[in-house]
């Protein structure tokens, strides 16, 4: 049986997206642009003139929290698709303290798992095989917190937040 939308759930996603997007076009001095095709889009974002993708993913722990981080097969899957068409994918994993990247290759290989309220096939990443994004790479980068007004406002990590005062998202 499919599992209901959660509305709430995605709408964090969004803030987290939105809060990721420019970090990651000053990353990878791209103009990435969101696949609005619909709510269901596979992957976030994609500059169509440098062939580069981005698929943004929230975590709402702390990057040490485990050794592995899942990602859904449909997503890798779509993302060797796109390698195989020319394009370059880059995976964002934002955790509560720290933001990562991770360019997914034609060679990469995961460890499988099927886990969740629906049990959907997921891939482990491991976090030591990822790149911490520094506060240097994305200097004057300036965002706004993605949590609800209710939870950024109980938190010291509040209001909007700029990688260079070191405070991070969720």
């Amino acid at each position: 049986m499919p599992t209901k939308f959660n509305k709430e759930l995605w709408e964090y996603g969004r803030r987290v997206e939105d809060m990721a997007l420019p970090i990651v076009n000053k990353l990878y001095q791209c103009d990435f642009k969101r696949n609005d095709n619909d709510i269901f889009d596979v992957l976030d974002f994609r500059d169509e003139d440098k062939k580069k993708i981005v698929e943004v993913k929230g975590r709402r722990i702390n990057s040490n929290q485990y050794e592995k981080t899942i990602i859904t097969s449909a997503k890798v899957t779509k993302a060797f698709m796109e390698i195989d068409n020319g394009w370059e994918v880059y995976f964002i994993f934002v955790f509560l303290d720290k933001m990562f990247r991770f360019q997914l290759k034609e060679d990469s290989e995961f460890e499988c798992k099927f886990t969740g309220t629906a049990c959907i096939q997921h891939y482990l990443i491991p976090i030591k095989d990822m790149t911490e994004i520094t506060q240097d790479e994305i200097k004057d980068s300036v965002v706004e917190d993605p949590r609800p007004p209710h939870q950024s406002s109980e938190s010291p990590q509040s209001g909007s937040w700029s990688v260079d005062s070191g405070l991070h998202p969720c």
